[in-house]
């Protein structure tokens, strides 16, 4: 009997080829969806979706990640978190949640 181990059949992967409906109510919804996903995933909505927003979204993380783009990440990074605001913005808003 021999100890040679057999080859081992590895299943083919199928990643989403669209966004989900429950996350296409807008543009950052989509962006959120597709940051938390694999990059093959990213790239067949990219290559195979046939909705424009879904191929919109998914080429600002491409380029964000691909292109080393500061400026893709810094508008991904912005429309994940929100975006910056100053710091008397911030104070003011806390004194009128306190006021409340």
């Amino acid at each position: 009997m021999s100890t040679e181990r057999l080859p081992v059949a590895v299943p083919a992967r199928k990643y989403r080829k669209q966004v989900p409906d429950s996350h296409r109510t807008s543009l950052d919804s989509r962006i959120v969806w597709l940051w938390h996903q694999k990059y093959g995933t990213v790239q067949t909505v990219f290559k195979e979706s046939r909705d424009v927003l879904d191929q919109t979204a998914a080429t600002l993380i491409m380029q964000a990640i691909l292109g080393k783009d500061l400026e893709s990440m810094n508008q991904v990074f912005q429309r994940l978190e929100g975006g910056a605001l100053v710091d008397e913005d911030v104070l003011s808003r806390a004194e009128a949640e306190i006021r409340v």
